[in-house]
């Protein structure tokens, strides 16, 4: 039996029998786990907020059998709509989260890892090119996950390496606006980076080229 309460960021969602959604959680101090959110699929469920990707909020999360944990009383934090509703920035989003997913192959705490994902989400709320906040935060998650690499910075990046190497410096507060098209470039480099270093590839990052300005 697992019972803890924890702040949690949704990153992941799948349909589950005719009312449920599965969710893949971040937790700040439980590492990764899985969710069930029961009759979330009814009109007027309480937990339809919280059944969303990006969602974040408070919990207590308890499980006496299963696998799956279930939220009781949960307090949210922001929904995830917002992420959801622009095609780019919830393509940027689900970038990062699914290589967040795949990265973690423990039930060990992952407190910076969750740390950075919601600096992310903050990021994503703002103006900026999300496609570079992306990559920016891939360059985090990879120097996390143990496979660092010292990109070619410049002050005025041309290059998908020079702007990963910009984003290594500024993180998702760039003094400059990146080009979309550079910025495009350099989150798929980073997501080949990532595919290189765990053997994984992110299926999520197909979609990429799909929203061009």
């Amino acid at each position: 039996m697992r019972d803890f309460t924890d702040k949690c960021i949704v990153l992941r969602i799948s349909e589950y029998r005719d009312d449920d959604r599965l969710a893949d959680v971040l937790t700040a101090a439980n590492g990764l786990v899985g969710v069930q959110f029961r009759g979330v699929k009814k009109a007027k469920a309480k937990l339809k907020p919280f059944a969303q990707c990006f969602a974040v909020f408070d919990a207590r999360l308890t499980s006496t059998r299963g696998k799956f944990l279930t939220p009781v009383e949960p307090m949210l934090i922001q929904d995830g709509f917002g992420l959801c509703s622009d095609l780019k920035i919830f393509t940027a989003a689900s970038v990062a989260a699914e290589a967040t997913v795949r990265s973690i192959c423990d039930d060990e705490p992952h407190t910076d890892m969750f740390v950075e994902f919601l600096r992310l989400v903050r990021a994503l709320q703002s103006d900026g090119d999300p496609y570079y906040c992306a990559a920016a935060y891939m360059c985090a998650l990879l120097k996390m996950s143990g496979f660092y690499r010292d990109y070619t910075y410049s002050d005025d990046p041309k290059t998908p390496i020079q702007l990963l190497g910009y984003a290594q410096r500024y993180g998702y507060e760039p003094t400059a606006r990146p080009d979309y098209d550079l910025a495009r470039r350099a989150l798929k480099y980073a997501c080949g980076e990532f595919s290189r270093n765990f053997d994984i590839a992110l299926k999520s990052a197909d979609s990429i080229d799909l929203y061009a300005d």
